[in-house]
């Protein structure tokens, strides 16, 4: 026992002589919070709503109750123990619309979701019909449609998700009661609910029907899923709704 320890004496002190790094335990890269990426924060637009700002940013981390026209998106990246990046990105609502954005801080010079007017100089007949395109985009509708069908599903707001279907919707073998009070309770039940589309496809066939296919993914504290879906959307009044649901194929944990 003795030859060894000083074995291990001589075997140290080589090693300090000799500049050989000490070793030190592995620590792991951590990622926390909401990365926002340049692509994403370019997508957004004055004017937005909350719903369609939430499908661009997805769920804020940060949500005060108290303050429910801001939401705060942060994210931290620490390497070895040591924060190597951190971003904060802030975005400022009236009423429902989106009014503007901060990151670190800083404003940012953002684009209106619809063009202002044209100069003087553009003929008349040109503006109408520029303003006339931007808001009677059907593809839009549809998909704006969509968008706050979604956040209501996320959000356990079970009226507005009930409000995003024709009022005789109603699933095979199923009545439309009886599909209203299963969607209550699995919607009311978990405590947290995240859905989020995927790959979103939307095909209009006429002024007053269009499908929506998309990959969603959905997340409760107790149960996961993937699943294809398809959209059957009809217009009623100024309205877009699902008249006919259906799913694909479906991957659960």
């Amino acid at each position: 026992m003795r030859t060894k320890l000083i074995f291990l004496t001589v075997l140290l002190s080589s090693c300090s002589y000799l500049h050989v790094p000490a070793l030190s335990p592995y620590k792991m890269e951590i990622r926390q919070g909401n990365l926002i990426t340049a692509e994403m924060r370019d997508k957004l637009k004055l004017g937005m709503t909350k719903a369609q700002v939430r499908y661009v940013l997805g769920t804020p981390m940060i949500s005060d109750a108290f303050h429910g026209n801001r939401w705060d998106y942060a994210y931290r990246l620490a390497q070895q123990g040591e924060l190597v990046e951190k971003k904060h990105l802030a975005v400022y609502f009236e009423g429902d619309n989106l009014a503007r954005v901060e990151e670190d801080g800083k404003q940012l010079q953002m684009k209106p979701l619809v063009d202002p007017a044209p100069t003087v100089s553009e003929p008349a007949e040109n503006a109408v019909a520029t303003q006339t395109t931007a808001k009677t985009d059907p593809a839009a509708e549809v998909l704006s449609s969509v968008q706050a069908w979604v956040a209501a599903w996320s959000s356990k707001n079970v009226r507005e998700y009930l409000g995003a279907y024709t009022p005789d919707f109603a699933p095979q073998n199923m009545s439309h009661d009886a599909w209203e009070k299963q969607r209550m309770d699995r919607i009311s039940k978990p405590k947290v609910i995240e859905v989020t589309l995927n790959n979103t496809n939307v095909s209009v066939q006429d002024d007053s029907h269009a499908t929506v296919s998309f990959m969603q993914s959905y997340r409760s504290d107790a149960y996961r899923d993937e699943v294809e879906k398809t959209l059957h959307m009809v217009k009623q009044g100024d309205r877009w709704l699902i008249a006919e649901e259906r799913a694909g194929k479906k991957t659960g944990k």
